[in-house]
């Protein structure tokens, strides 16, 4: 995942995941519905000119990078606590991990007054991402690099705070937020509590090891693109699997819930990463209330024993859905729809 803060003025990161505190009821991503993540498509969207290109560098960023469409869990992904009017507040300090002290006024105002739940968790991995909603205050913050001290004091390198979170269309102001494109951790994220019911009601994200240097596509609000070409996605570019794809051909009914939101809401490429992945909430909040029990194991397991191991059903997943049957979208779709 996204390692730099690439900002219009600078730079920006990337992560996300959602657990209640409390309780382990994940909703669904609370922006609004006006927005980009969950409007769903029409049925006859356009596709950008050059969209079996674009989708062929994808296809080949899989190729040459594990041979896999991968889900990330606990890892290069995030927590999303959703915590109460009473939860602690904390004055985080910016950490500043990539020397640009010019940064640190611009993200102070989101580091001043977090509610930070006892026990929080952040990814696992570089990023150390995690994502806090407050329904009380409408307000939503998610981090990069978020780290706590011995005393118990949390800082991070950079993220930002989403105030009106509800009538927001899931868009940090410029240069904000955890991801490389300033869209929030917390809009895109698959949820556990989605793959129970067996529907997603949102625009899931898309990660990819090219993304074109120099170009962002809304709803992003800047881009860390590293390689240049036509035909290499932009970041924040929108996906959608090609709706005459058959999903009930699919064995595993996780696969088929993702597949349908792929098809009804699309894919939005929220950042780079070290191969071509999709991102879906951290499971270790859940497993704290519920005996240890990673919910993931049963949910991804097509056989619904949870017995297959970890580290193949993990694979398995995305792996059933035809990274080649994407279809892109132009650039910029939907801006003038919000």
């Amino acid at each position: 995942m996204s390692v730099g803060l690439v900002l219009a003025i600078g730079l920006s990161p990337q992560g996300s995941s959602a657990a209640t505190q409390g309780d382990a009821t994940a909703p669904d991503n609370g922006f609004s519905a006006a927005g980009p993540w969950n409007t769903p498509l029409p049925a006859d969207v356009p596709l950008a000119p050059n969209s079996q290109a674009i989708v062929n560098n994808l296809v080949q960023d899989k190729q040459n990078n594990s041979g896999l469409w991968a889900i990330n869990t606990d890892t290069y992904s995030a927590p999303v606590y959703t915590v109460g009017p009473d939860t602690p507040v904390q004055q985080w300090t910016y950490s500043d991990c990539q020397n640009m002290p010019q940064l640190a006024p611009v993200i102070a105002g989101s580091l001043a007054a977090v509610p930070t739940p006892p026990g929080m968790l952040v990814s696992q991995g570089t990023d150390e991402s995690v994502a806090i909603y407050q329904p009380a205050t409408d307000t939503y913050w998610d981090f990069w690099r978020a780290q706590q001290d011995a005393s118990g004091h949390w800082s991070a390198c950079w993220g930002g705070e989403i105030e009106h979170y509800s009538t927001n269309p899931g868009i940090f102001d410029n240069p904000l937020g955890a991801s490389a494109t300033g869209l929030p951790l917390g809009a895109s994220l698959i949820r556990v509590d989605e793959l129970r019911r067996g529907r997603i009601d949102h625009a899931i994200n898309l990660e990819t090891v090219r993304t074109q240097a120099g170009c962002f596509s809304w709803p992003a609000t800047r881009d860390d693109g590293n390689t240049p070409g036509a035909d290499i996605p932009c970041e924040g570019q929108r996906f959608r699997l090609d709706p005459a794809f058959d999903v009930n051909t699919l064995i595993d009914p996780a696969a088929r819930t993702i597949a349908r939101a792929m098809q009804q809401y699309g894919l939005i490429l929220t950042d780079k990463a070290g191969a071509v992945v999709t991102q879906a909430e951290d499971p270790r909040p859940f497993e704290a209330t519920d005996g240890g029990i990673d919910p993931y194991n049963q949910l991804f397991d097509p056989t619904g024993t949870g017995l297959l191991p970890e580290s193949l059903t993990r694979y398995l997943v995305m792996a059933q859905i035809p990274l080649n049957r994407l279809q892109a979208l132009p650039l910029n779709y939907g801006e003038s729809g919000f």
